[in-house]
């Protein structure tokens, strides 16, 4: 799977025949298709695995992060960073999830979102549990948990420039899903006077 993946990187899904996989893995084309019926499968497996990984590194760091929400927020901050850049094939990886979700049929596609879905849970958990600790402010920690986690995500945007070194893109990052968790709701719209 990692070589199809890497090679879905550099090619894309539709540039990277079944053939080219076999070939790179060093296994014939019908030992491929024992595993996989076709290319659509193996990438359908590889998101599953690859949300799944994310999932679990995120509520494990979570759970062993230190007693405040800020410690617990920025520990999701760095496993979701580091899931999606600790490595070139890590970067790769991400990308293609991030490129070729879309392709697969509509069940596979709500359980994808469904996975997401939980990592905005986990986020949202330490948000909500900040501000009863009185550490962060905000009204809408769902929201909240939803912009952090796309602002995590949005360091494999193909168009973005190279990143950086990763401790440094962590700590931009943690600085910024602390900001938003401590943003309070804006005042109330000036009610309209009557004429």
């Amino acid at each position: 799977m990692r070589t199809a993946i890497g090679l879905m990187g550099e090619q894309g899904y539709e540039g990277t025949s079944t053939r080219d996989i076999a070939t790179a893995a060093g296994v014939s084309v019908a030992a491929l298709y024992y595993h996989f019926p076709s290319k659509l499968d193996l990438l359908r497996e590889f998101l599953h695995e690859a949300h799944d990984v994310v999932l679990e590194r995120v509520a494990r760091e979570i759970d062993e992060a230190g007693p405040t929400a800020r410690a617990k927020l920025d520990a999701a901050v760095a496993a979701v960073i580091w899931s999606n850049i600790h490595d070139a094939w890590a970067r790769q990886a991400a990308l293609v999830a991030w490129r070729e979700h879309g392709r697969l049929q509509a069940p596979d596609q709500r359980a994808i979102a469904g996975k997401r879905e939980q990592l905005v849970e986990l986020l949202e958990r330490v948000v909500t549990d900040g501000v009863a600790a009185g550490e962060f402010a905000t009204a809408e920690p769902r929201d909240v948990a939803r912009a952090v986690l796309t602002l995590c995500i949005s360091v494999v945007d193909p168009f973005s420039e190279a990143v950086g070194p990763m401790v440094r893109v962590i700590e931009v990052h943690q600085r910024l899903a602390a900001a938003l968790a401590d943003t309070p709701a804006p005042p109330p719209a000036p009610k309209a006077r009557k004429r």
